[in-house]
């Protein structure tokens, strides 16, 4: 390849910048190791380049090394990245993958120098498209490839508040990584290689060299921290690149072998190929057998903790956002799944005398059996609270005493079983499926799914208690209607009760006979709206339905059928009084009330009902003269439910009637005094006109 005077000068220029660079590694502060690899990679690249310009003169010796002097420039690139990166593989502990990562990069390039010394990369920069140029071009390709992965794992295991420094460093090995594997890639694509690019490449690597100096300043180096996602995703890059490398290879190698087929069969086996590599990059069994192969070879544990709690916890609260316990226990099942890699499993609960299957998730292997608590598994799970292995059950090791095999769990594809311990007893046990890759079970593998058991039975347990408090709470509302109804049908069985005493004395009166009828069909209307409150959802007259109400009428109709069992019982209402409202329960209210002035006063005590409509609300009273309230019953007992000072009572009339008031926006205040007589006044929002209550049922 020619090479120019603007080669001369650019890579002049490189030698002059990556010389500062080798010197300013050494002075500056700094953990020494990362500076010396510094030193040695931006020296490297100094040598390369002044070899470069050796070359370009016209020495022979100088173009013969000139390979070997770029593959030296990357083998130091490289290495830096490795030695930085060293510590976060725990690579001085064991063997890892990560050595062989690093033992495969070295063996490409031990391998390009070899073909450099021996002089068969002569022709690659001239076109030459022999098998050895070929892979000498594809190890470049690779090693180039590899640079640009360790630079994307540099950067994205370094603290973030680290990252000013780093990132100007890896935009700079970006940069150098970049352009070679840009070059290599056309010189592969369409030989031969462009000389301009070629000779222009020293003055492309000097652009990089601020960006090293401003980054050789900051202590970055020694704040790396690396992240399993980060591993995960390095080596899938890793072998994304590496298949398309191969790929790309066996295409060309097709094309040459297949004549006038050759285009046909590269671009065919181009995309199948394509649509492979796609197939096993989103298979789970894949990605599980590449983490397992992670935590096996990269970390001293195989587990992120953090990361693995805070997903189980956010699988288990979005599905505890879901309506229904089902949703929970699948939840749950899903949430230990996940950990392990497992594609389904099934949990099952103590009910009936037998751990019965309660709920499943993604579960499509073995037929699980309900399992007597009585059994020997059962009784190991119950009393052990141990994991059981079932590959080492079927096999029969493992110290399970008198543990046997169901015939259901014969099937390989139950891989283990999870007792669910609450407060020291058995709330489940979760049974999952074999793990999508391979993955024998140690000490960290118990202990994890231990944990995570006690907290999804934690979870059933709680789940558990909330719905046993919610069917308790359906019963006490259920009981809390019933007994504000027992208290109306007290009310309506007095007032049958006077009918009844007065129809033998006055049967023969038409107007008593008419007004009886009127008052049995008013108690059976009442008697069915009673029955109606008593279900879930009030039909009819609900509770909360709100209705034009003209409180100067319904008081009339209150007084006038309390007048039949105190006839001193009078009625002052300036009309009309319009306000929206349940007409049923505010006919309970006044009813209540009236009724207790009533039992509270002697037959021939006055009681008076007087209302009067404001600007804003209507004030009703309702007064009488009878034995009244000391203070302390008013603040303490009065409105206190079950709490009653009359024989027979129940207790509930006052405190009903105040709910009612509330429940219609307005209140309740009583003034008494013992011995004088008592006095209830209640307010309520009034409706100035007919068209507001579309106004106040919109509200």
């Amino acid at each position: 390849m020619l090479l120019t005077d603007v080669g001369l000068l650019s890579h002049l220029v490189a030698v002059i910048g990556f010389g500062a660079l080798a010197i300013a590694s050494l002075w500056r502060p700094g953990p020494a190791p990362a500076r010396l690899w510094l030193a040695l990679a931006a020296l490297l690249t100094a040598v390369w380049a002044a070899v470069f310009v050796a070359a370009s003169r016209g020495d022979v010796a100088a173009m013969l090394a000139l390979s070997a002097a770029e593959t030296l420039r990357t083998a130091g690139w490289i290495a830096f990245l490795v030695a930085t990166l060293r510590p976060t593989w725990q690579s001085d502990e064991r063997l890892r993958s990560s050595f062989v990562i690093s033992g495969a990069i070295g063996f490409l390039i031990a391998l390009q120098l070899a073909l450099d010394l021996r002089g068969m990369t002569a022709g690659v920069l001239a076109g030459d498209h022999s098998p050895v140029a070929l892979l000498f071009i594809i190890t470049r390709l690779t090693v180039a490839v590899s640079g640009l992965v360790l630079v994307h794992n540099l950067y994205v295991n370094t603290e973030a508040d680290s990252r000013s420094g780093v990132r100007l460093f890896t935009i700079g090995l970006a940069g150098l990584f970049g352009y070679d594997l840009n070059f290599y890639t056309l010189a592969f694509l369409l030989p031969p290689p462009s000389s301009d690019l070629f000779n222009i490449r020293g003055a492309v690597d000097t652009i990089t060299v601020p960006l090293l100096l401003l980054a050789a300043r900051e202590a970055w180096a020694a704040r790396l921290k690396l992240s399993r996602q980060v591993v995960f995703h390095t080596l899938s890059f890793s072998l994304i690149g590496s298949y398309l490398i191969a790929m790309a290879l066996l295409a060309y190698g097709l094309r040459l072998v297949g004549g006038d087929w050759g285009r046909l069969l590269q671009i065919s086996f181009l995309f199948a190929t394509i649509i492979l590599g796609a197939v096993v990059l989103v298979s789970p069994r894949f990605r599980a057998a590449l983490r397992v192969q992670i935590a096996k070879n990269f970390f001293r544990y195989k587990y992120d903790y953090r990361v693995e709690w805070l997903r189980f916890i956010a699988t288990v609260s979005r599905a505890r956002g879901t309506e229904g316990a089902g949703a929970l226990h699948e939840g749950v099942i899903e949430a230990v799944c996940r950990v392990v890699d497992s594609p389904g499993g099934v949990l099952l609960v103590p009910d009936e005398g037998a751990l019965q299957p309660m709920a499943s998730w993604r579960f499509k292997g073995f037929g699980a059996e309900p399992i007597a608590l009585d059994s020997g598994l059962a009784r190991f799970f119950n009393a052990r609270q141990r994991i059981v292995d079932f590959d080492e059950l079927r096999a029969g090791g493992g110290d399970y005493g008198d543990v046997t095999v169901p015939e259901w769990a014969a099937d390989t594809r139950l891989w283990v079983g999870i007792p669910l311990v609450h407060l020291d007893g058995l709330a489940g046990l979760l049974l999952l499926e074999r793990s999508m890759a391979p993955r024998p079970l140690n000490w960290e593998d118990y202990e994890l799914m231990r944990t995570l058991g006690r907290q999804a039975a934690s979870y059933i347990a709680e789940t558990s208690a909330q719905a046993a408090l919610d069917e308790a709470g359906k019963f006490d509302e259920f009981n809390r209607r019933f007994a504000f109804i027992m208290h109306d049908i007290k009310n309506l069985v007095s007032q049958l009760s006077l009918v009844a005493r007065n129809a033998e004395r006055h049967a023969d009166n038409p107007a008593f006979r008419a007004d009886m009828v009127a008052t049995l069909q008013s108690s059976v209307g009442k008697m069915n709206d009673l029955l109606a409150r008593l279900s879930q959802r009030p039909a009819g007259r609900g509770e909360a339905e709100f209705e034009p109400v003209d409180l100067a009428v319904l008081l009339g109709q209150v007084v006038a059928t309390k007048r039949h069992a105190h006839p001193a019982l009078s009625l002052v209402a300036d009309g009309p009084l319009l306000m929206a409202g349940d007409a049923g329960r505010l006919e309970q209210l006044f009813l209540h009330l009236v009724q207790n002035a009533i039992d509270a006063s002697v037959p021939d005590a006055a009681i008076g009902v007087h209302a009067s409509g404001g600007a804003g609300d209507i004030v009703v009273t309702i007064e009488d003269h009878g034995t009244g309230m000391s203070q302390r019953f008013i603040r303490q007992e009065l409105f206190k439910p079950f709490r009653s000072t009359k024989v027979g009572g129940f207790g509930i009339g006052a405190y009903e009637a105040r709910e009612i008031a509330r429940a219609h926006g307005g209140r309740l205040e009583v003034s008494s005094r013992e011995g004088e007589g008592s006095i209830f006044t209640i307010q309520l929002p009034r409706v100035a006109a007919p068209g507001g209550y579309a106004q106040i049922a919109a509200q």
